[in-house]
């Protein structure tokens, strides 16, 4: 009988810590899994957070290279050229030509409302104005003191290395200066000769010396400037040469 309670004794005990065992296993596993939990629950509130700080990535939008405004103009070479404009508050200035990369000779008046187009194969003229109305503005014939005409066309077909017109620059807004060879045919020297162009009246250039190197520069407050055989001069509208 003591042996057997002794045994029922200790059986209870072993129940007893097993099941204190059991539970503080139990409560240890649960705290874990909690823990587990609220990690989890951190990183996923962390990364919104984060993903809500990060700014928005707006795509740029492609820029558009918008095609400069002009006016075509045909060469007699086949070529074409745009006389190229810009609009600044509704008013049209010319600015240049287009494409460069043929080394057009071209002069824009003052006021930035018309321009002028060396046709360098048939040493010509073409005036246009900031509307597109074209002209040819060429000299086409010289009358000599004898009364003898040539025709710029006769002429360079007979010679044609002849400097019938070169270089034609604005002086002011109705004339334009040119360099030639005429009055001469003979003769491979220089001259300023002066074209208005309300009347195409041509005027040979006095006091502008024959030379064999001619050119122009920049139009100043003084008129067109002149570089003959290394001498600055000055030429206006009229005629008058300073120095």
């Amino acid at each position: 009988m003591r042996r057997r309670r002794k045994t029922i004794t200790f059986a209870v005990v072993i129940g007893v810590v097993l099941v204190i065992f059991t539970v503080i296993y139990a409560k240890g596993i649960f705290k874990d899994m909690n823990k587990n939990t609220n990690q989890a629950k951190n990183v996923t509130t962390d990364n919104t957070k984060e993903t809500k700080k990060q700014p928005e990535i707006t795509p740029k939008k492609e820029q558009k290279t918008e095609k400069p405004a002009g006016y075509a103009i045909s060469l007699s070479n086949g070529k074409s050229i745009n006389a190229i404009y810009e609009t600044k508050n509704g008013d049209k200035v010319f600015k240049g030509v287009s494409p460069t990369e043929g080394n057009v000779v071209y002069s824009i008046s003052p006021s930035g409302k018309n321009m002028i187009v060396y046709d360098d194969k048939v040493q010509g003229i073409i005036l246009i104005d900031i509307n597109g109305n074209k002209q040819d503005v060429s000299n086409m014939q010289y009358t000599a003191s004898d009364g003898t005409v040539i025709a710029r066309n006769a002429q360079l077909s007979a010679q044609p290395n002849y400097i019938w017109c070169s270089s034609p620059r604005f002086i002011d807004e109705n004339n334009i200066a040119y360099i030639s060879q005429l009055p001469w045919l003979g003769k491979t020297t220089k001259y300023v000769w002066i074209e208005t162009i309300s009347n195409k009246n041509q005027m040979l250039v006095q006091n502008v010396p024959e030379s064999e190197d001619v050119k122009f520069d920049k139009l100043t407050d003084r008129g067109l400037t002149v570089i003959s055989s290394g001498k600055t001069l000055f030429l206006t509208s009229d005629g008058n040469v300073s120095e």
